[in-house]
Parts: C-alpha cells; structure tokens; sequence
C-alpha cells in the first residue's frame, strides 16, 4: 500500500520546505554580506600595504640619495685634509721662522753693534787725536 499524503500534510511540508529555503537564503545573504566586507577590509588592507611600500621605496631612495651626497662630501673632505697635509709639508715651522728671526736680528744694522769703514776711520782719528 502506497502512502498517500493529505493536502494538509502536503501544505505542512511545502510549508516547511519554504522555510528552510528562506532560512538557508537568509544565511546565504548573510555570508554574502561577510564575504563582501572581508573583500573590502582586504582590498583597504592591500591599499595601505601598496602606499606603505611606495612610501617605503620613496624613503629609501631619498636615504640613498642623501648618503650618495655624503659620500661625495666626505670624499672631497678626506681630498682637502691630504691636500693640506702636503701644504703642511711645504710651509715653514715655528722654530725655522724663530731661527730665521734671531739670524736678521743679528745682521740688522739697526739693532747691531756693527760700524761702517768710515766710523771705524773715524774713531781712530779721534782716537789719534
């Protein structure tokens, strides 16, 4: 014997059936919903992640640029100090210009005790006399 259902049976389950079909679109709208703001909070996420890097490449070459210019700057300091030290070679000490000082004061007529011919003619004439 087939079982045959009542129209009431077949109502409740029909019923039944519609609800379960709108509970399951209702979850499916809901999920929709999570997978959409997951999608947003990434594509956000990837965005910053996009700026950060460009901003990081940015830094990056405007620290290379800078030392690039350091470089160049302590290049041409480290060129002028063996430059000055060559100079240093060549210029004169302190105790060569004392030297040099004490040699013209000694030969200075000015400050010397050194008499010409005539005054040394003279004195002996004085002396003569």
């Amino acid at each position: 014997m087939i079982f045959m259902p009542t129209p009431k049976d077949l109502q409740t389950m029909l019923d039944e059936i519609v609800r379960r079909l709108n509970e399951h679109g209702r979850r499916v709208r809901v999920l929709e919903e999570r997978n959409r703001a997951i999608e947003s909070k990434l594509g956000s996420a990837e965005d910053m992640i996009l700026r950060n890097a460009e901003n990081a490449r940015l830094k990056t070459e405007e620290v290379l640029g800078t030392l690039r210019e350091m470089d160049a700057r302590v290049m041409k300091i480290e060129n002028d100090v063996s430059k000055i030290a060559r100079d240093m070679g060549k210029t004169v000490k302190k105790n060569e210009v004392l030297e040099l000082e004490n040699l013209l004061s000694l030969y200075n007529p000015l400050r010397s005790s050194f008499v010409t011919k005539d005054d040394v003619e003279r004195m002996m004439r004085e002396k003569k006399e």
